[in-house]
């Protein structure tokens, strides 16, 4: 309850206009009470992007195959991407549309690094088995990276896509990352 009020409030004003009275009026306590649950708003503020964040790992690896083709591996991290963002548009908001720098401790910055690491890995498997272009792996990912945002954008602001139109947009992302055909 208190999380979800933490991200309602950090969605709506963004994290750094956030007032921590705002957030404990939205959960029905009082900001004393707030307080011994997390000693300060980065406290809290690291627990919202925690859970977010790890909910977002969890559904970019869920059912993960080292193993598998990394066409495969894209499917289903892209899958999992758009889900998310669709399911849970605060938390996707929360996450991909606000700086965060200024209070995530060390904790938070090495899991927003796993989920880093973990696109990376796959560009940089697929540029190793002949399956993804050359070229700079945090590049190629902040390209396929952009078009999620904005497709999440267009969900979020009430477009409806069927599963023939979201396959559509998968296979264009992918393309951003395909090794072209000669």
């Amino acid at each position: 309850m208190l999380l979800d009020a933490a991200l309602s409030v950090f969605t709506e004003q963004t994290y750094g206009g956030a007032a921590v009275a705002e957030v404990a009026k939205r959960a029905g306590m009082s900001v004393g009470t707030l307080y011994r649950y997390f000693p300060s708003k980065e406290a809290l503020g690291n627990a919202v992007f925690r859970r977010w964040k790890g909910e977002l790992l969890d559904r970019l690896t869920a059912g993960a195959d080292p193993d598998e083709p990394v066409r495969t591996t894209f499917r289903r991290a892209w899958g999992g991407l758009v889900a998310f963002a669709a399911e849970r548009p605060d938390a996707f908001g929360f996450l991909e549309f606000q700086q965060h720098e200024s209070y995530l401790d060390e904790q938070s910055a090495a899991l927003s690094a796993r989920v880093s690491a973990m696109g990376e890995e796959m560009v940089v498997r697929g540029q190793r088995v002949g399956e993804i272009r050359a070229g700079e792996p945090l590049m190629l990912l902040a390209l396929v990276y952009g078009a999620a945002v904005g497709l999440a954008r267009t969900i979020h602001d009430g477009l409806v896509l069927d599963r023939a139109q979201l396959a559509a947009a998968e296979d264009a992302a992918w393309a951003l990352l395909a090794k072209p055909e000669n």
